[in-house]
């Protein structure tokens, strides 16, 4: 969504491209972050040994596993939607750059919220709960 966006707004303005494209290419970065964490998690779960008895050394995976899913799923869109309708903005007015950039990664930071309290709650679940 936020390449698509960026490759519309540089067909419009094609004279403010690179603005637009390291716009696009932070905002991207930025909502990959999620994603890192849930690599993260699954990395510990891989590599990790999961301590109790029976069903709970099953659910603790689990429940990890879907906290850092669902609890990443909503930032990674707010995210991209946040990058997609900044190069929107550049390419509507790109005078405005530097302050819808700023105002794109004050967005992104607040909807990551999310995903770092998913991390913490896979984390307190893994080396918590599990012990």
């Amino acid at each position: 969504m936020c390449a698509q966006e960026a490759n519309a707004a540089i067909a419009r303005q094609p004279k403010v491209s690179e603005q637009i494209i390291r716009t696009m290419l932070v905002a991207q970065a930025v909502a990959e972050t999620p994603g890192i964490f849930a690599l993260l998690v699954a990395f510990i779960l891989v590599f990790g040994e999961t301590a109790g008895q029976g069903l709970v050394r099953l659910a603790i995976p689990l429940g990890a596993g879907i906290a850092m899913g669902l609890g990443g799923l909503g930032p990674r869109v707010g995210a991209g939607i946040a990058g997609a309708k900044a190069c929107e903005g550049i390419g509507r007015q790109p005078h405005l750059s530097g302050l819808l950039t700023r105002t794109m990664l004050i967005g992104q930071a607040i909807s990551q919220s999310t995903a770092v309290y998913s991390l913490v709650i896979a984390l307190l679940l893994i080396f918590v709960i599990g012990q």
